[in-house]
């Protein structure tokens, strides 16, 4: 893109002369089309406009005779003038005079005829393009050329007939009839076809499928109900208006024209509810008024076939687009929408033409006169389509910078969340330790500080006594023991339980010797305990540092046996003896040592048993589930 695009201030300079050449163009093509015909051709020898003309009504299949009634009419001539209610067919008969004869070829061109037509020169007919007879083709918007052989030419008068067949709806009637060279004459029937019929076509293509896009835009966002009207106008027209010019339609001609009237006026009032949402007046009672119109209007024309009914229809449609136009055009400029000006172009160009094609269904134009609303219709359906082309610039524009935005505080949120986790992070390792502290604290008062008390209570009695030093000593043992424990459970990985019996054996061993014991070391290869938190190992080294300290005191034993294994869905440590057995004050279930260790069983969700084997001696076994804390039970 050149640098000068860049600026704002010249591409929208750069935009309105773009916009005011297209005005330029259009308004020369209106122009054009509205003097159109430009059969204004070069008066010369060879090219004659033949407008006196003699009428005759009569079903004959050849000429009438010179001695009938007929009536002298001038062209363009349309039935409702002189023959109101013929349906069949129209003589005309019109004079060519010669003052010598053509060396080249001539012809005779029709510009206007409706519905059809056949020529005759000097009593011989030049053929027919379609039928003549119901039903007939319908050439009502289509040129017609006869050629004719230079040898029916003559000196002097030459009588031209024309047969034109019709009936009383269909604004039956007869255009100039025009006589000349036929090289003349195929420029003027290319240059009418072209804009009465292939033109027309080709407009209606566009405009389908600029409906088409409308539409599909519609669907895919509800919400732009007014663009979802004029794409469905411009379908219906688009479909309406090539079908009210095809000659032979492939279904009956009342079936078909009724279906082509029913698409031009749905086209027209969808055009007025697409003035009305455009304007943003949601009026339920007007669009149900023009629903209701339009079912009215096409039971009248059907139970009524009239032409005179179908102008009026077109006039209150018009007028009633207006009143939508003039709100449209009112909000679009009281709103300040940046497409206004396009909004009004469009409609200014589309609504004369409009206007010029009601004058011309209600007789006050020349019979000859080319619609003009084909060619307005997609000029402000594109522009129409530019307005949403336009919207939707703006949308993704206004949404782009909503997501810039968006990004914006996602990051600036993100660094504020990372400040906060980092204080909240902070914080928590500040509550860790000192919970951390505490725990070692309650181990230390639970366990350590309740053996100091012993010995305290032991070193100072109430009563005087003796001092039992041995049990001072021993006290103070398991003190200083249980505190080494629980600094070694402060360093053990989670779920580590042969670590936890390995430490247990490194510490007690000292006290087994001391006191006469044999350890039988019996553990397997574990595999990690899911429930082996922190704490639950604590606990699980508080139960067996019990048991083992009950055996110390009360069991009497000789050997100690420490065996783990794993049994799939659990764990499973014994702690044996062979001592006194029930018979121990300690290994009774309902004393304290037992619930003590019953208790912190439960905690861990661990299973404890007391159990005196047949071989003798006392048991303690432990079960621990094989399932994470957060797994419910089966």
């Amino acid at each position: 893109m050149p640098p000068f695009l860049l600026d704002p201030r010249y591409r929208a300079r750069l935009f309105s002369a773009m916009w005011g050449l297209a005005g330029a163009w259009v308004l020369a093509a209106g122009w054009w089309l509205w003097h159109f015909p430009v059969d204004r051709w070069e008066r010369q020898s060879h090219v004659m406009e033949l407008t006196d003309a003699e009428a005759l009504a009569s079903q004959r299949a050849t000429p009438p005779d010179e001695w009938d009634n007929w009536l002298r009419v001038s062209l363009p001539h349309r039935w409702s003038q002189t023959h109101r209610e013929l349906t069949g067919s129209l003589w005309y008969r019109l004079n060519a005079p010669l003052s010598k004869l053509p060396v080249e070829t001539w012809a005779v061109y029709l510009p206007k005829v409706s519905m059809n037509a056949e020529v005759w020169v000097n009593g011989v007919s030049l053929g027919v393009v379609g039928s003549m007879e119901p039903p007939l083709t319908a050439n009502w918007y289509t040129p017609l050329l006869f050629t004719v052989p230079p040898s029916l030419w003559q000196l002097g008068d030459n009588v031209v007939e024309v047969r034109v067949s019709g009936d009383s709806i269909s604004r039956s009637g007869l255009g100039p009839v025009w006589v000349g060279s036929a090289r003349i004459m195929g420029q003027m029937y290319s240059q009418r076809w072209w804009v009465q019929v292939m033109g027309v076509h080709a407009a209606n293509v566009g405009l389908v499928m600029m409906g088409l896009f409308l539409v599909v835009l519609w669907i895919r966002d509800r919400s732009q109900s007014a663009f979802g009207y004029i794409g469905q106008a411009a379908i219906l027209w688009g479909m309406g208006s090539s079908a009210n010019i095809v000659p032979d339609p492939f279904l009956p001609m009342g079936v078909w024209d009724s279906l082509s009237f029913l698409c031009i006026v749905w086209a027209q009032l969808s055009l007025c509810l697409f003035f009305l949402r455009f304007a943003e007046r949601q009026w339920v009672w007007a669009e149900r008024l023009i629903l209701g119109f339009a079912l009215i209007d096409l039971i009248a024309v059907t139970l009524i076939p009239s032409q005179m009914l179908v102008g009026l229809t077109y006039l209150a449609i018009y007028l009633l687009a207006l009143v939508g136009f003039a709100l449209a055009l009112w909000h679009a400029y009281r709103t300040r929408r940046p497409d206004r000006n396009l909004f009004a172009f469009g409609s200014l160009v589309a609504i004369p033409a409009a206007a010029h094609d009601v004058a011309l269904q209600l007789n006050q134009l020349p019979l000859e006169s080319v619609y003009m609303l084909p060619y307005g219709g997609p000029v402000m359906v594109g522009c129409m389509a530019f307005i949403v082309a336009g919207d939707y610039a703006r949308s993704r524009r206004a949404l782009a910078h909503l997501n810039n935005d968006l990004v914006a505080n996602i990051h600036r949120r993100e660094a504020e969340l990372r400040v906060s986790f980092q204080r909240v992070s902070s914080l928590e390792q500040a509550q860790a330790v000192s919970a951390e502290r505490a725990r070692i604290l309650r181990d230390m008062h639970d366990g350590v500080g309740a053996h100091l008390t012993t010995a305290l209570r032991q070193l100072n009695p109430v009563t005087p006594q003796a001092v039992d030093l041995r049990m001072v000593t021993r006290i103070l043992r398991e003190a200083l023991d249980q505190l080494k424990l629980s600094i070694d459970a402060m360093s053990m990985p989670p779920g580590d339980v042969v670590g936890l019996l390995a430490s247990l054996r490194f510490r007690m061993t000292p006290r087994f010797k001391a006191a006469g014991l044999s350890l039988r070391w019996n553990v397997d290869e574990l595999p990690e305990w899911p429930g082996g938190t922190q704490a639950a190992l604590r606990q699980l080294q508080y139960i067996l540092f019990e048991a083992l300290s009950n055996v110390l005191q009360h069991a009497g034993a000789q050997e100690i046996t420490l065996r783990a294994q794993n049994h799939g869905d659990h764990l499973l440590l014994v702690l044996h003896d062979d001592g006194r057995g029930v018979s121990g004050a300690w290994a009774q279930p309902e004393g304290h040592g037992s619930q003590t260790m019953r208790s912190r069983a439960g905690t861990i969700g661990a299973g404890i048993e007391f159990v005196s084997p047949p071989q003798g001696g006392y048991e303690v076994r432990l079960s621990l589930p094989m399932r994470s804390p957060d797994e419910p039970r089966q």
